[in-house]
């Protein structure tokens, strides 16, 4: 364990212990059992958005769960939740704030990948857990987790299947998701290496930056462009992307995907209800990583020790947390019951325990 990571962990079990173990915050203590037995945790989310997207509503959601289960743990999390709408000016402002006002968990799911050093350090000089959920944060000056889901697997896991599916030389559609942002860096590059592996040939391509409308208008103008592509590879948003066919009566591609929420699995459903009309890729990339890193917070409070050798990346303290569901035409009545229990707006999640992941990751 890296040594600022461990003085963290020492400071933040203190607080549990004692009252004011010190900091820079406007906060006289750190979190203390009542004598109920129960601490009160203050819990700030800073998130990038959250309004018109599946994943991110579903990412708050699950924290929220993950919070009110750690009663269990005789933790009562109050949660509060700050978006920054893609400006990291203002997300670095919200969690100034956080850490002015005292909160004891600050998980941010980072809009840029570096700069926000000085205020990693300010919230750790005050004894604050602060973790990466979702985005990682790529600089190696500080000491901080980074808990996110292997997006490189995602984008190469659906280059792979679209291969397979169309075999080489086949031509497709990249749709990309975010310049900039350091899971689309990783999911590109995943895309990238399976893509040059099975021997595609990229003839379009397009940003949808996890906007709805977006997905469908770029998916659209690639349609009207006269290009010709067997299959389309893009970066979620499948389900938006898909309208565009409907909308030009353009028959489907071959191939499609990758997609995780429910409008996207009744409609691949719909799509094949007679036979294999259109091959695809259910592929969860699960919201609940901010859950789960929730929950990596709560046991360092409870004075747990980070297992050695466990980091992905080292030079940053990333763990990556693979995705659990997946699924083609050929297996996709095995998946019929979860894809029709989920309304049309939600995605496909999961996230680990606070016991779960204590098993895991912690000695």
């Amino acid at each position: 364990m890296r040594k600022v990571l461990a003085i963290l962990i020492a400071l933040s079990l203190c607080f549990v212990l004692v009252a004011a173990c010190g900091g820079n915050n406007t906060s006289s203590s750190g979190p203390t059992a009542g004598s109920d037995g129960i601490t009160d945790i203050k819990l700030a989310s800073h998130n990038a958005v959250i309004e018109g997207n599946a994943y991110r509503i579903r990412y708050e959601a699950d924290i929220r769960e993950a919070a009110d289960a750690a009663i269990s743990h005789n933790f009562r999390v109050g949660y509060a939740s700050f978006v920054s709408n893609w400006d990291a000016a203002i997300e670095a402002q919200q969690i100034r704030n956080s850490i002015n006002e005292g909160y004891h968990i600050i998980l941010v799911n980072p809009v840029a990948p570096t700069g926000m050093d000085p205020l990693i350090e300010q919230a750790q000089e005050a004894g604050i857990i602060w973790i990466n959920a979702d985005c990682i944060y790529d600089s190696p000056h500080v000491d901080i987790l980074n808990i996110a889901t292997d997006q490189e697997y995602l984008g190469y896991r659906t280059a792979t299947e679209g291969g397979k599916v169309l075999g080489p030389g086949a031509k497709v559609v990249m749709i990309a998701a975010l310049d900039g942002n350091v899971a689309n860096t990783d999911r590109q590059r995943g895309f990238e290496n399976g893509i040059r592996e099975q021997g595609l040939e990229v003839v379009a391509t397009g940003n949808h930056n996890w906007d709805p409308v977006l997905s469908t208008q770029i998916m659209t103008e690639i349609i009207n462009s006269g290009v010709a592509f067997d299959g389309v590879l893009i970066s979620q948003g499948a389900e938006q992307a898909l309208l565009a066919f409907d909308n030009t009566n353009t028959p489907y591609p071959k191939f499609f995907g990758f997609g995780d929420t429910g409008e996207w699995m009744h409609r691949v459903f719909e799509i094949n209800k007679d036979g294999r009309e259109m091959d695809f890729l259910v592929l969860s990339n699960p919201p609940g990583v901010g859950a789960t890193a929730l929950n990596f917070s709560l046991n360092i409070l409870l004075g747990r020790e980070l297992k050695d050798g466990i980091y992905d990346n080292p030079a940053i303290n990333s763990i990556l947390i693979p995705p659990r569901t997946s699924f083609t035409y050929d297996n996709m009545e095995d998946y019929r019951e979860l894809a029709f229990g989920m309304a049309p707006g939600d995605a496909i999640t999961f996230w680990l325990s606070i016991d779960e992941v204590a098993v895991e990751f912690f000695k």
